[in-house]
């Protein structure tokens, strides 16, 4: 099917971000909900844990259909440590600035 091939080939895009970075990214047709309901962002609010981000982050790094995750600066200051253990080519992790948090 068509949901095999595009989650063979590491097409997907990572996103974890706050909410408006994430919707721009959506409204770009980044976003991606597999057949389990597992979606390929997490949007990051006041709400949001340490170990949510970490384990969305983990999780992303995992997954053979995401080849790059993007990540805003503050929320990959908060789980700094985890993203320094990463030391794959792929997914490729950038971090992006957000609107609150320009360069």
């Amino acid at each position: 099917t068509m949901g095999d091939i595009a989650s063979m080939d590491g097409s997907l895009v990572g996103l974890i971000a706050d909410e408006d970075t994430i919707t721009g990214f959506l409204l770009a047709g980044v976003g991606n909900v597999d057949i389990r309901k597992k979606t390929n962002f997490l949007a990051v609010d006041s709400k949001t844990t340490l170990k949510q981000i970490e384990s969305a982050f983990k999780e992303f790094v995992a997954r053979e259909d995401i080849s790059i995750i993007l990540i805003s600066q503050n929320v990959a200051n908060m789980i700094r440590s985890t993203i320094d253990k990463h030391n794959k080519a792929v997914p490729a992790v950038l971090e992006i600035p957000s609107k609150d948090n320009p360069y």
